[in-house]
């Protein structure tokens, strides 16, 4: 075994949760660094093969144990008489070294166990715990009737939505052009869309076409076009405004010939 490691068979039990006390023996003896630790061998705390209780059966106090020797031993190590006591117990090995082992202290004449750091902290941890889940127990009871009130309102909102939904969806199945409600951040952004185009095309015109440019280009296009019109207009029949210049020329040619006649 190395130097200073506690041997496997010296074991502390873990007694953290019990609590011990002699009425008869405090009111007939009291407490005073002399007679703690003989009040502390009654307990069930006490280790009986300690080097205090060997030399308590050699003949000295059990506050004294022998300097040396292997072993288990209690110490005083703290005192607030009458009220508060602390014991040390450690394990001295044969070169000297010791190591705690655990502490215990009297508070009124009741012994307990001091816990370690660890269980210190995992306690403290489970009472926090306990007080948040406790605190949330008590808001949800009192935020109860707010979520009775506003579960109807939505779920009348969801029910409203699946039905627009619905309706869409069947206009999309029988291929109907469905418009969309347009908003005012839409109609901005397509005025945007429109002055950036206008903005560009001042910039860069785009080119007219080499055909309008041609000197002849007006005048063919016109008498194409006239051409056309007349081609589409059909001749007017013979009706009085024609029949008129007939009988004008007719009458006409009779003066002449009657003159000629003559």
């Amino acid at each position: 075994m190395a130097s200073g490691q506690v041997p496997s068979h010296i074991v502390t039990e873990d007694l953290t949760g019990t609590c011990w006390r002699d009425d008869l023996w405090l009111g007939a003896f009291g407490l005073h660094h002399g007679n703690v630790l003989d009040y502390f061998s009654l307990s069930p705390f006490y280790d009986r093969a300690c080097a205090n209780e060997r030399g308590f059966l050699a003949g000295k106090p059990r506050a004294q144990p022998p300097a040396l020797g292997e072993g288990v031993e209690y110490l005083l190590a703290d005192s607030q008489p009458p009220h508060l006591f602390i014991l040390r117990k450690m394990y001295r090995a044969v070169g000297g070294t010791i190591t705690t082992l655990a502490f215990y202290y009297i508070l009124d004449g009741s012994i307990y166990q001091a816990p370690s750091l660890q269980a210190a902290l995992l306690a403290r941890m489970q009472r926090c715990m306990f007080n948040l889940k406790a605190a949330f127990r008590d808001m949800q009871r009192d935020l109860a009737p707010l979520s009775l009130v506003s579960r109807p309102l939505c779920l009348c909102a969801a029910a409203s939505q699946q039905q627009e939904q619905s309706a869409l969806e069947r206009e999309l199945a029988a291929g109907r052009d469905v418009p969309r409600a347009t908003t005012a951040a839409d109609r901005e952004q397509q005025q945007r869309v429109e002055a950036n185009i206008r903005h560009v095309l001042r910039k860069f015109p785009l080119p007219m076409p080499a055909a309008l440019l041609e000197p002849g280009a007006a005048a063919g296009g016109g008498g194409g076009a006239q051409q056309v019109k007349a081609e589409r207009d059909p001749s007017p029949g013979p009706g009085p405004a024609a029949a008129a210049p007939s009988a004008t020329a007719t009458a006409g040619g009779g003066a002449m010939m009657s003159a000629a006649g003559g």
